[in-house]
């Protein structure tokens, strides 16, 4: 069994932990994060209601269709 280990809880380390679990369904995957809340800037993007796209990027679907499948 891998042992993958990411360093950082912002969004680019979520979403490296992500793929890294799809990629192996088997592996530990961990993430450190220095601050007590992972995630938390990510959380504030777009008023607080958590932005993650602007609707009219070109690619802004595939991001949406990204979070819908998980």
């Amino acid at each position: 069994m891998a042992h993958i280990l990411i360093l950082g809880g912002g969004a680019a380390g979520l979403a490296a932990a992500l793929a890294a679990a799809q990629t192996d369904p088997t592996a530990r995957v961990t993430v450190l994060e220095r601050s007590p809340r992972p995630g938390k800037k990510l959380l504030a993007t777009g008023n607080g209601r958590c932005n993650l796209t602007n609707i009219q990027a070109p690619h802004s679907r595939a991001v949406l269709d990204f979070f819908a499948s998980l």
